[in-house]
């Protein structure tokens, strides 16, 4: 199909509101024939939209419709009349799919009930295989992907026994304790934010069929990065800066975009007058029309602090800072940010970090975030990038918390690494499933594998970690 027709089908496929108008309209095709068409229609604001993307022979591969206001009728199907209109939008776009699929999970989302369909294999899921379809109340369908039905795995002739699991468990078994920024999206837990926990440091995932099981051990030593302390600040912190101060907003910027989120506000700023140098329904347009010249910053909405920003306006300068200069620069922000910054970072040194020195416009440093007490907050860095032709700060990334949050954490557990060893082996059990390879770049090379997968005993979910002072499991989501 050539673009015209492909949009023709994308058209019949939804009810295109007067008040929605095309944004973006743009068919791609790779060297081997394939490839997709994207169509998006948009308020706007840009706060509505339709968007509909099909493959080259206008098959539907996915859609969703996002309004302002769900449109629920004057009554509600229940959750069985609502899995038959799935199934009846899913038979009107692939016939036969459902022969080959299940229907693995239902869930809520965002005001409409998710069905997840998977190809099962020995009862167990192949991830990224079949589709979902998200139902409104109404019936109306909102949401729709396709995976794609995929080639079953080959299944081992042979399974280790368990018990060989655990007894290497017992071998490798290491705590360490460690801050976590616990997320009731993710972790099954009642209260959010930073909790003293001990990281169980193992990804346990065992080929089902292997005499010796693999293990895959992440550690700090075996990274090629050190830590280093940050040098105590000479300088007097500046106190009460503004947010366009910290970013370095000039009065020439305007604000154009603010995006209330959960908890941050988004802020968009360009400078007045600003045209639009390409402007068509290209993919390339739409990112021109919301990137180009323009500057992001995150705000937190409990400190009303800069949790990040990125400069897409370039900024130039006649200076030649070397990666030394660059980092007093970074040093002299962090000041300016973070109240006893050299207390709760340590720089990241990577071993070639002085290569392509002169080449580089910009100097990136990352820090490790710890708290007074050199206990690691998990999965956190601050990373502060430098303009070498400016001084300026182009880039900042924060953690995804208030430093004075760590003000209320513990200096050190109460229960004993001993202690969480024995409840986290207590409550350790393992379950089959299906791991899939991703292959290479070009997505060639997929297969899959059947593992064991280490889980909670009663729940069969995950166990992220031991709660330091109570000594609770903490579990994934469900």
């Amino acid at each position: 199909m050539n673009k015209d027709q492909l949009k023709e089908r994308a058209l019949s496929l939804i009810e295109l509101p007067d008040h929605l108008n095309p944004l973006i309209e743009e068919v791609a095709e790779d060297e081997n024939g394939e490839g997709q068409a994207i169509f998006t229609w948009a308020d706007e604001q840009q706060e509505e939209g339709i968007s509909v993307s099909l493959d080259l022979n206008g098959n539907l591969t996915s859609l969703s419709i996002e309004r302002n206001e769900p449109t629920n009728g004057v009554f509600s199907l229940n959750e069985t009349q609502l899995k038959e209109k799935a199934e009846q939008f899913l038979s009107s776009h692939y016939p036969h799919a459902l022969q080959k699929v299940t229907l693995f999970t239902t869930q809520k989302v965002e005001g409409a009930y998710r069905f997840n369909y998977e190809q099962i294999v020995m009862g167990l899921s192949l991830p990224r295989t079949g589709f979902y379809i998200d139902v409104e109340p109404s019936g109306e369908v909102i949401g729709f992907e396709y995976f794609g039905i995929k080639d079953e795995p080959s299944i081992p002739e042979t399974l280790i026994e368990k018990e060989k699991l655990f007894q290497h468990v017992q071998t490798q078994l290491d705590f360490k304790p460690l801050i976590a920024n616990l997320n009731s999206a993710i972790h099954d837990v009642r209260k959010e934010g930073l909790q003293l926990v001990y990281d169980i440091d193992l990804l346990m995932n065992y080929k089902a069929d292997t005499a010796q099981p693999t293990l895959t051990i992440i550690h700090d030593e075996d990274s090629p990065s050190q830590y280093v302390p940050l040098p105590k600040a000479d300088t007097v912190a500046k106190e009460e800066a503004s947010i366009e101060e910290v970013i370095g907003i000039p009065a020439e910027m305007e604000v154009i975009r603010k995006v209330e989120l959960e908890k941050e506000v988004g802020i968009v700023w360009r400078e007045r007058g600003w045209k639009q140098s390409k402007k068509d329904l290209s993919v390339d347009s739409f990112l021109q029309s919301h990137n180009e010249d323009t500057v992001k910053a995150f705000i937190s909405k409990d400190s009303e602090k800069v949790r990040g920003f990125v400069w897409f306006k370039e900024r130039n300068g006649d200076l030649c800072l070397d990666r030394e200069e660059c980092y007093e620069k970074a040093l002299d922000f962090l000041q300016m940010l973070i109240p006893n910054f050299y207390q709760c970072l340590q720089l990241k040194v990577h071993d070639n970090e002085e290569d392509f020195e002169e080449a580089r416009a910009k100097e990136t440093f990352s820090f490790r975030v710890q708290s007074k007490q050199g206990i690691q907050i998990f999965l956190e860095l601050v990373i502060v990038s430098v303009n070498r032709h400016t001084g300026l700060i182009d880039y900042y990334s924060g953690p995804s918390f208030d430093f004075d949050q760590l003000e209320h954490i513990p200096a050190a557990p109460v229960t004993s690494k001993e202690e969480a060893h024995k409840i986290f082996l207590k409550s350790l059990d393992f379950e089959l499933a299906w791991d899939k390879n991703y292959g290479d770049e070009d997505g060639e090379n997929e297969e899959y594998s059947l593992i064991y997968r280490a889980c909670d005993h009663h729940t069969k979910r995950a166990i992220r970690y031991i709660d330091a002072m109570t000594g609770a499991i903490i579990l994934e989501k469900e």
